[in-house]
């Protein structure tokens, strides 16, 4: 399969740049650039979350080696669900990081990588499928626990 390498960087970007602006907040992170993602992504995660505004996680994903084998993510901005399956969508890469493509909507993706803090698992481009797209965070899970990990304030 050959794959456009300018719109997959674009789509690269656009998700790691999505990264640093939930993790920014951090002390000596405050406007520097994400970090590279560090080695291939290996997790069993499962966890839910909600913050006290109303919006919900609730995520299963599992991930060896960048390739991810299982998802099942129901983001809840204000109410409005949307759900992403993993039958729903077709990986398209696994290096730097994992890029699931909808099946449907090929401009709709979901990134999932880790950095020296956490493994991060982010929507791009979904509107389409997901009507509150321009509201989904990103969910940040533990490396060593598949747990959910607050975002840093």
């Amino acid at each position: 399969m050959k794959i456009n390498h300018i719109g997959a960087g674009l789509a690269i970007i656009s998700a790691l740049f999505l990264s640093a602006c939930v993790t920014a907040p951090t002390g000596d992170t405050v406007g520097n650039p994400p970090t590279k993602p560090i080695g291939p992504v290996t997790v069993n995660g499962s966890c839910e979350q909600r913050d006290d505004m109303g919006y919900s996680d609730k995520i299963s994903i599992v991930v060896k080696d960048n390739v991810v084998s299982a998802l099942d993510w129901t983001a809840k901005p204000r109410g409005n669900a949307c759900r992403f399956l993993l039958k729903n969508f077709k990986q398209i890469s696994s290096t730097p990081i994992a890029n699931l493509q909808h099946k449907k909507d090929k401009k709709c993706h979901i990134f999932v990588w880790q950095d020296e803090r956490h493994i991060t698992v982010a929507t791009n481009n979904c509107r389409k499928v997901c009507g509150q797209n321009d509201r989904l965070l990103p969910v940040l899970l533990d490396p060593s626990t598949g747990s959910c990990k607050a975002v840093p304030k």
